[in-house]
């Protein structure tokens, strides 16, 4: 992408700190778990669980998991990692802890994917337009129309495609790359001022964009303004007036409340939204490899479970903000047509910065191909 990327030396420094301040306030008991260094994974042979057949051995992995994500319990981002422990010992009869922090405790987006890079998280996840700013394997991902259903987005996740991407990104990113999941489905245009039909109804507006620049590409194509933030900022900054509207998905908006602070939303959509999930690369390579094929089988049932439940609430999310009085608007025929047009004015201008046959690969996919 144009400009100057930030290296992980640039980025990784500040988030450290303020991400070992936050793992220094758990509880005593977490401390003494995940202070000392990282030991060499190993397993234990406790006595088979009631039910199971003669002989049959539980295996322990010796240290605890610690997962910092911006998902709360209940939510499909938040299942699609809680999920894998339980996976793991009732299918793989692997018995493996997750401490888990939810709801950005221990810190921004941001500061907690560095965080997983420098050790201080084994696990953390967020959309692959968060990730940007380390490596641009994924900004794909991020091209208006380019995934343009659902179909087609879980048919990228078990492609070839996606797994050439991941390898990309574990080369330069010092993480390894889980199965991926939904977040929510496709982003809306959200503001407090006025109803908008079309991109121009935007214009002079600020909205909250992630740090992906094909996403602030693509607002400043709307006539709007993008303004990055960290998420857990962007309630506080609508309510303050320092912004005026979001770009995010529905169940992000009913989850968070942002009804109290938005009137319209518009049901166009350029974005559809993929979270990475991802391991520090140390605490994947400690498992031994009778433990790293189960837990990789566990983590791709959990994403599929909690994508197949996303899926589901993407539309009752739009309920929920209407009858909490939110004016959704779809855009008419010709309306919609010029959304679509500013947005592959994005395409073609940066989709030119990324690999054809990347584009080619996902258009062929959404082809069924």
């Amino acid at each position: 992408m144009a400009g100057r990327r930030a290296t992980r030396r640039d980025v990784i420094g500040g988030a450290a700190a303020a991400i070992a301040a936050g793992i220094a306030t758990l509880s005593a008991a977490s401390a003494q778990q995940t202070s000392p260094p990282k030991a060499p994974a190993t397993t234990t042979p406790p006595p088979a669980r009631r039910g199971k057949p003669p002989g049959k051995l539980l295996r322990t992995y010796h240290r605890p998991i610690v997962v910092g994500l911006n998902a709360q319990p209940g939510e499909p981002t938040y299942q699609s990692i809680a999920d894998i422990p339980k996976i793991l010992k009732d299918k793989y009869d692997i018995v493996m802890e997750f401490q888990i922090h939810p709801g950005s405790t221990l810190g921004t987006d941001l500061s907690q994917l560095e965080a997983v890079q420098a050790g201080y998280l084994d696990i953390t996840s967020n959309t692959t337009s968060q990730f940007s700013v380390f490596d641009d394997s994924f900004a794909f991902v991020d091209l208006p129309h380019l995934i343009s259903s659902w179909d087609t987005a879980l048919r990228l996740f078990r492609s070839p495609l996606w797994q050439q991407q991941a390898a990309a990104f574990e080369k330069v990113v010092p993480v390894k790359v889980l199965p991926p999941a939904t977040a929510g489905g496709f982003r809306r245009v959200a503001n407090s001022k006025r109803r908008a039909t079309v991109p121009a109804d935007l214009k002079g507006l600020k909205l909250r964009a992630t740090r992906s620049p094909i996403e602030q590409a693509l607002i400043r194509q709307w006539g709007a303004e993008p303004v990055a933030l960290p998420w857990v900022e962007t309630y506080a900054s609508l309510a303050q007036g320092a912004i005026d509207g979001i770009h995010v998905q529905p169940i992000w908006m009913s989850r968070f409340k942002m009804h109290e602070q938005i009137k319209f939303v518009t049901d166009v959509v350029s974005l559809f939204t993929v979270q990475l999930q991802v391991m520090n690369t140390k605490t994947w390579e400690e498992m031994p490899p009778e433990i790293q094929d189960p837990f990789l089988r566990a983590a791709q049932e959990a994403a599929d479970r909690a994508n197949t439940r996303d899926r589901a609430m993407e539309t009752a999310a739009l309920d929920e903000l209407k009858k909490a009085g939110v004016e959704v608007y779809t855009p008419t025929a010709d309306e919609a047509a010029q959304w679509r047009a500013a947005g592959d004015k994005v395409l073609t201008a940066l989709g030119a910065q990324i690999d054809k046959k990347i584009v080619d690969g996902v258009t062929a996919l959404a082809r069924g191909a």
